[in-house]
C-alpha cells in the first residue's frame, strides 16, 4: 500500500489543504496547530468511521463556529488497486469510493465504505497497517506485532505460516478448555468430580464414626449414672461440715465482739493522753517563740536606726552628682550649637560647588540631547536607508537587465540611406550615407520621404522574458512608492541626509553618555534642586536673623577657603565629643550613686517591715500566752499528762487480756475452714448439676440415634463414594491426555516461533547500531516484542531504559518490519511527532536509518521541527503554512 495524496476541507482548523506524497521519504512539516497531527487522525477516521458516524471524536472535527461538514479524501495505491475515497461526516454526509485500476468502479455511502474494507481485507494486513501508524504521543510503546500474518510470511524461513496450524490449536484448547483453565487450573465437569471424591468420602467417614459410637454413648451413660450418685453423696456430707463449722464459728465471734470493744477503749485512752500530751507541749512551744520574738525586735530596731543614717548619706551624694551633670550638660549643648554653626556654613559652601558645576553640566547635556532630539526627528521624517537605496539601485539595474536582454531577443532592424531622398525610422532621420540600427521590440515606422512609409511589427518575444521585465519594473515601482520617492537619486540624497542625521545622533548620544556616566539625569536634575534649596533656606534664615547669622555671614566672609570651614567644623566636633564623654562620664556616675541610694531605701523600707513584722508578732505570741495561762496553768497541763498515763495503762491491760482470749481460738483456722466448706458445698451442686445435665444429653442421643437409622445411611454413603471415585478415574484419564496433547503442540509451535523470531532481531540489531553502536544486541520475546538491550555488555530491561531510548527501539521495530515484510504487502510507516526525545547525534543516525527504509517502504513523517530530519537524504518535503 502506497498514499498518493490527501485533501482535508473544512476539517478542525484547516479550511483546504492538500499534500502530495513521495514514493520514499516524505516529510510533512509545518509549526504547531497547522494540521499535521489532523493527517494522521483524517487517515484513521476514512478508514474506520461511517459518513453517519456520530461519534465524539467525529463531532470534534468540525470548525468551531461553522455550520459545515469536515471532508476528507485519499489517493492511494494497495495490491493491483488504485483509488480515491472520499467522505464528509456531520453536515451532508457522503462517501464516494472511484476505482481506477484495475477495472473502475464508482460506489458511494455505506457501499462504498465495505467495498474499501474489503480491498484492503484483501490487498493488505490491516494489522501490519495500524502497527506501522504511530500517533502523536504513542512512540515510546512497542507496536504489537505478534499477530500480524504478514510479518509472519516474512519471518518464516519455510514459507509456511505459523497461523496454519492455528485451526488444529484451536481445536484442542477448545478441549483442552473442558477440563482446565487458562492458568491450568481444574474445570467443569473434571473440577466438579474431582470436588465430589473428597465430600463423599468425607460423608461416608463421618457416617462411619458415627456408628462407631453409637456403643460408646450407652457406656458412656452408665458411667455418668454411677458419678451422679457418687456426687450426691459427697454433696450432702459436705452440707453437715458446714452446718458443724457454723455453730463454732458463732463462739468465736462473741470472742472477737469482747476483743473489739476493750481495744477500742485502749484507743480512746491513748488519744487522751496524747491530747494532754500535746497541750503541754503546745505551751511550751508559746513560751519559747515568745522569747525569740523579744529578742528578734531588739535586733531590727537597732538595724534601722543604722540604715536610715546610711540612706542620708545616698541621697546627699545623689543631689551633688545631679548639679554636676545638669552643668555638663550645658556645656554639651554649647558645644553641639557650634558644630551645628560650623557644618551648616560648610553645607552652604559645598552646595554653592555642586550648584555651579551641575548647572554648567546640566546646560551641556540639554543641548546635546536638543542636538539627538533634532536628529531622531529627522531620521523619523525620512524612510530611506542606505540598504533601501542599494535595493532600490538593485531592482532598477534588474529592470535594465531585463529590458537588454528582452531586446537582445527581439529582432534587429539595420536601415541606411542610399540616395538624396530623407529617410526617418521611428522620427529619427539617418542623413546621406547615414546608418542605423534599430530594435523591434514594438512597432517601428519607417519613412522614406515621397517613396514609402513602412510599419514594421515585432513578433511575439519570449513570454519568460517578458514576465521578467513586467516582474522587474513591477517590483521597482513597488519599491519606489514603498520609499515615497521618484527616482533612485532622490532616494539616495533622502538617504544621505538620514544618514548625517543618524550620525549626529549617534554623536549626540555618544557624548551625553561621558557626559551622564553612571548617573541619571534626573538624579543630577534634584542633585541641582536640593544645592538651589540648600543656599536658599539659607539666606532666607539669614534675612531673618540679626545676630548669629551676621557673625556666620562675616565668618564665610572672612574664610579663606572650603579647607578652613571643614577643619573648624572638625575642632568644633573635637569639643562637642570631649563635651559628651564628659557627660556620660557623669552620667554615669549619676547611675551610680542613685543605685547605691536605691539600695539603701530598699534596704531600710525593708528593715523597717522587718522590724514592724516582729512588734506584731512578738505582740500576737505575747497576748496568746497570757490567754492560755489564764485558762490553764503550766502546773495544772503537767498533772492532765500524769492523769491520763495512768488511765491509759489500765485500760491496755484489759484490751491484751481479751486479745489473747481470742487468739487461742485459732480464729484463721477457722476461717479456712468455714470458706473451704462453703465452696466444696457450691462446688458440689455446681458438679451434681453438670453430670446430670451429662446423663439427659447422652440419653437424648442415644435415642436419637437409634431413630436415625444410622446403618442404612452408612451403606449409601458407600456406594455413592465409589461411585464419585470412578467418574473421578474417567475423567483424570482424559484431561491428562488433553493436556500432553496441548503440551506437545505448543512446544512445536513454540519451536517454530524461535525461528521467525531471529531475522527479526537481526534487522532490529542492524539498524540500531547506526543508533547505538557496534556493542547493540537486543532480546525479543516470542510475541516479537523487545525484552532488553544490551549495549557494550550491560544489559538493561526495555522498561528501565530511558525515555529517549524506549522511543527509538519502538520505532526502530517498527521500521525493521517495514523492510521484513514484502513491498506489494506493505504498508506505509505514519510517525507523528517522532524522535523528540533523541539528541543531535543520534537524529543524524535515525535520519540515516529513515533514508535506508524510505528505499524499499513508503514512510511519512509529520513534525513541527523539520531541523530534526535536515539530514534525511532522498526525502519529500511539504511545507504547511
Amino acid at each position: 500500500m502506497k498514499f498518493h495524496s490527501i485533501q482535508l476541507r473544512n476539517y478542525r482548523g484547516i479550511a483546504d489543504s492538500r499534500v502530495e506524497f513521495g514514493e520514499g521519504v516524505t516529510v510533512v512539516e509545518g509549526p504547531n496547530e497547522i494540521g499535521k497531527s489532523s493527517i494522521h487522525e483524517a487517515i484513521t477516521h476514512l478508514r474506520e468511521d461511517k459518513s453517519s458516524s456520530r461519534k465524539a471524536s467525529i463531532k470534534e472535527t468540525q470548525p468551531v463556529g461553522l455550520d459545515i461538514g469536515p471532508e476528507v479524501e485519499l489517493h492511494l495505491s494497495t495490491g493491483d488497486y488504485e483509488l480515491k475515497y472520499r467522505k464528509r461526516w456531520i453536515k451532508q454526509p457522503f462517501t464516494e469510493l472511484s476505482v481506477i485500476r484495475p477495472t473502475p468502479e464508482q460506489l458511494s455511502s455505506d457501499d462504498a465504505h465495505d467495498r474499501f474494507l474489503a480491498i484492503l481485507a484483501d490487498t493488505v494486513d490491516v494489522d501490519l497497517l495500524v502497527a506501522l501508524d504511530v500517533a502523536q504521543g504513542e512512540s515510546l510503546a512497542q507496536a504489537p506485532l505478534a499477530q500480524i500474518k504478514a510479518l509472519h510470511s516474512a519471518l518464516n524461513e519455510s514459507g509456511v505460516e505459523v497461523a496454519d496450524h492455528d485451526d488444529f490449536l484451536d481445536r484442542i484448547e477448545e478441549e483442552y478448555a473442558k477440563y482446565f483453565t487458562a492458568k491450568g487450573r481444574e474445570t467443569g465437569d473434571f473440577k466438579a468430580a474431582n470436588a465430589e471424591v473428597p465430600r463423599a468420602e468425607a460423608a461416608f467417614e463421618e457416617l462411619r464414626e458415627r456408628s462407631r459410637g453409637m456403643d460408646d454413648l450407652v457406656d458412656y451413660h452408665a458411667r455418668a449414672a454411677a458419678r451422679l450418685e457418687t456426687v450426691r453423696t459427697q454433696l450432702a456430707q459436705a452440707c453437715k461440715d458446714r452446718d458443724e463449722v457454723e455453730e463454732t464459728a458463732k463462739a468465736v465471734a462473741e470472742l472477737r465482739t469482747a476483743f473489739e470493744q476493750a481495744d477500742d477503749r485502749a484507743k480512746s485512752a491513748g488519744r487522751d493522753e496524747q491530747i494532754a500530751r500535746d497541750s503541754l507541749d503546745r505551751r511550751k512551744q508559746l513560751v519559747a517563740d515568745t522569747t525569740v520574738a523579744q529578742h528578734a525586735v531588739t535586733e531590727n530596731r537597732k538595724m534601722v536606726t543604722d540604715l536610715e543614717t546610711a540612706q542620708s548619706d545616698k541621697d546627699s551624694d545623689f543631689d551633688r552628682a545631679q548639679k554636676a551633670l545638669a552643668e555638663q550638660q550645658t556645656a554639651l549643648d554649647h558645644a553641639r550649637a557650634q558644630v551645628k554653626t560650623a557644618a551648616k556654613t560648610v553645607t552652604k559652601a559645598r552646595a554653592q560647588a555642586e550648584l555651579t558645576e551641575l548647572t554648567r553640566r546640566l546646560e551641556t547635556i540639554r543641548e546635546h540631547d536638543e542636538k539627538k532630539t533634532r536628529a531622531q526627528a529627522t531620521i523619523e521624517s525620512i524612510k530611506v536607508t542606505t540598504s533601501d537605496v542599494e535595493k532600490l539601485s538593485s531592482l532598477e539595474t534588474e529592470v535594465r537587465i531585463a529590458e537588454s536582454a528582452k531586446t537582445s531577443a527581439a529582432s534587429q532592424i539595420v536601415a541606411k540611406q542610399l540616395g538624396t531622398q530623407a529617410v526617418s525610422v521611428d522620427g529619427t532621420e539617418l542623413g546621406a550615407g547615414g546608418t542605423g540600427e534599430f530594435a523591434a521590440v514594438k512597432d517601428v515606422q519607417i519613412t522614406v520621404e515621397g517613396i514609402a512609409d513602412i510599419l514594421v511589427r515585432p513578433g511575439a518575444s519570449p513570454k519568460e522574458l517578458d514576465n521578467a521585465l513586467t516582474s522587474a519594473t513591477h517590483a521597482f515601482e513597488a519599491e519606489l512608492e514603498r520609499l515615497e520617492v521618484d527616482s533612485v537619486a532622490q532616494a539616495r540624497e533622502k538617504a544621505n541626509v538620514r544618514a548625517d542625521a543618524e550620525a549626529a545622533m549617534a554623536e549626540a548620544d555618544s557624548t551625553l553618555k561621558v557626559l551622564l556616566g553612571q548617573d541619571k539625569r534626573e538624579d543630577l536634575e534634584a542633585a541641582l534642586a536640593r544645592a538651589e534649596q540648600i543656599i536658599g533656606d539659607d539666606d532666607t534664615a539669614q534675612g531673618n536673623d540679626t545676630g548669629t547669622k551676621n557673625c556666620t555671614s562675616d565668618s564665610e566672609n572672612d574664610a579663606s577657603s572650603l579647607r578652613d570651614l571643614e577643619e573648624a567644623v572638625t575642632e568644633a566636633e573635637k569639643v562637642a565629643d570631649t563635651a559628651q564623654a564628659d557627660v556620660e562620664a557623669t552620667r554615669s556616675e549619676l547611675e551610680r550613686t542613685r543605685s547605691a541610694r536605691d539600695e539603701a531605701r530598699v534596704e531600710t523600707v525593708r528593715a523597717q517591715t522587718s522590724f514592724h513584722e516582729a512588734e506584731i508578732r512578738l505582740e500576737r505570741l505575747t497576748k496568746s500566752l497570757d490567754e492560755a495561762r489564764s485558762s490553764d496553768s503550766d502546773e495544772d497541763l503537767g498533772d492532765a499528762v500524769d492523769s491520763a498515763q495512768a488511765l491509759a495503762a489500765n485500760v491496755v491491760s484489759h484490751a491484751d487480756e481479751a486479745r489473747a482470749a481470742y487468739q487461742a481460738a485459732d480464729p484463721e483456722t477457722l476461717e479456712m475452714r468455714w470458706q473451704n466448706v462453703r465452696q466444696l458445698v457450691d462446688s458440689k451442686e455446681t458438679q451434681r448439676e453438670e453430670v446430670r445435665q451429662e446423663v439427659d444429653r447422652l440419653s437424648a442421643l442415644i435415642d436419637d440415634r437409634a431413630s436415625e437409622g444410622i446403618y442404612e445411611k452408612l451403606a449409601a454413603a458407600e456406594e455413592t463414594m465409589e461411585s464419585a471415585r470412578t467418574k473421578q478415574a474417567r475423567l483424570e484419564c482424559q484431561a491428562n491426555a488433553i493436556d500432553l496433547l496441548r503440551t506437545t503442540v505448543l512446544k512445536h509451535k513454540d519451536e517454530a516461533q524461535r525461528k521467525y523470531v531471529a531475522p527479526f532481531k537481526e534487522q532490529i540489531e542492524r539498524l540500531g547500531r547506526l543508533v547505538f553502536g557496534q556493542g547493540l544486541s537486543v532480546e525479543v520475546s516470542e510475541d516479537l516484542e523487545i525484552v532488553s538491550r544490551t549495549l557494550n555488555e550491560r544489559t538493561v530491561p526495555f522498561e528501565s531504559l530511558s525515555g529517549g531510548t524506549k522511543e527509538q527501539l519502538a520505532l526502530i521495530g517498527r521500521l525493521a518490519v517495514a523492510t521484513l515484510v514484502d513491498s506489494d504487502s506493505g504498508a506505509p510507516v505514519v510517525l507523528d511527532d517522532a524522535f523528540g526525545f533523541a539528541d543531535a547525534q543520534r537524529l543524524n543516525a535515525l535520519n540515516v536509518i529513515l533514508g535506508t527504509v524510505g528505499q524499499s517502504a513508503q514512510v511519512i513523517l509529520l513534525t513541527c521541527q523539520p531541523d530534526r530530519f535536515a539530514q534525511l537524504g532522498g526525502a519529500k518535503t511539504v511545507s504547511l503554512v
